[in-house]
């Protein structure tokens, strides 16, 4: 595949800061909704903290709104899942035509409320 992929990552905590960080850092197009600490990440950028090794993204697509995110390829779903209840209202701004969800979420039943 020649072209590359734009993701979302809805929940930008510690499991979507981090895959959307690697995303980011291997030159995907990557849209973080950020709830905690959006204006800090909007003007200095994204801080990662890992066993792998820490890294810094200083230039973010940060937003705090989902209707101002750009529909994307592929939408990476970190929100912890007692958040999913605002996930009807999320996804449809984010997510085209021929858009893929992934979920990055721990528990049984996501998938079902994800697919709603």
């Amino acid at each position: 595949m020649s072209e590359k992929r734009d993701f979302a990552i809805i929940g930008t905590g510690a499991v979507g800061g981090f895959y959307g960080g690697l995303l980011q850092q291997a030159g995907f197009g990557v849209h973080f909704l950020v709830h905690h600490d959006y204006e800090e990440v909007r003007k200095h950028g994204l801080v990662i903290d890992s066993i792998n090794g820490n890294f810094r993204l200083p230039h973010v697509h940060a937003y705090n709104d989902p209707r101002l995110m750009p529909p994307c390829d592929v939408v990476v779903i970190a929100l912890k899942t007692t958040a999913n209840s605002a996930l009807p209202d999320i996804l449809p701004q984010v997510m085209g035509a021929h858009s893929h969800a992934l979920t990055l979420q721990n528990g049984l039943g996501s998938e079902a409320e994800i697919a709603r």
